[in-house]
């Protein structure tokens, strides 16, 4: 596992939960928006794995789960091992993902050692959309894929949700409900404020955010939460 971040604790980022977060270093998409840039490239990380069980160890009654985030997560080819670490503790876990790896999204929702997933699908699954967002070229085949993680989340009886993050520049109106046709079934959807980061890289420095108003009246229009 490559790490190259540590919240020893949150309460926003499991729903019901105290939990600890890591960041997994390497990410296969270069989103405009993306908040923790530096994790994009893949590198070694920065932060012992070691460091972190041991902190899950000490801390193991006081947390009650671990989020895996990133970076893509999936791309760790450890990551069945340290998930196994995590629940040998007695914690859950929730995997966060950007669903452009299926086939081994399908082994690890098949492990038990997943509780929650959570899904950040950009855009409309057309290549047009999802590169726009994206940041990277996505073919129909690519796009595909996508559409394959979503129905792997979906039926896998996990809990779960998806969510997109709202630029002006990246996603419209008429993307999002062509998603919400795509996601039948899901058990929870939320639209996400884009919010620039203190520190702008090229990328984002030409997007903007919709304010709190515009928010509410898209998601009522589109019958959805946001947050």
């Amino acid at each position: 596992m490559q790490l190259s971040g540590f919240i020893k604790q949150s309460l926003i980022d499991y729903p019901g939960m105290i939990a600890a977060v890591v960041f997994t270093q390497g990410c296969n998409l270069n989103c405009p928006y993306c908040h923790n840039p530096q994790l994009i490239p893949a590198a070694a990380g920065t932060i012992p794995v070691s460091e972190t069980l041991r902190y899950f160890t000490k801390n193991r009654l006081l947390l009650d789960a671990v989020v895996i985030t990133g970076g893509e997560p999936t791309l760790q080819k450890d990551l069945p091992q340290y998930l196994s670490a995590i629940k040998q503790l007695g914690l859950k876990v929730k995997l966060d993902t950007n669903g452009v790896t299926p086939d081994i999204l399908s082994r690890r929702l098949s492990s038990g050692l997943i509780d929650y997933v959570a899904m950040d699908i950009k855009s409309e699954l057309t290549p047009a959309a999802y590169s726009r967002a994206s940041g990277v070229v996505f073919t129909k085949e690519a796009a595909g894929r996508i559409r394959q993680s979503a129905r792997l989340i979906i039926d896998s009886g996990i809990p779960h949700e998806f969510r997109t993050t709202v630029c002006r520049e990246l996603v419209t109106p008429e993307n999002i409900r062509a998603l919400l046709q795509e996601l039948d079934g899901a058990r929870q959807y939320f639209l996400q404020q884009y919010r620039p980061p203190a520190q702008q890289r090229p990328a984002s420095r030409q997007l903007s955010a919709c304010t709190t108003e515009e928010m509410a009246v898209l998601a009522q229009s589109l019958n959805v939460k946001w947050r």
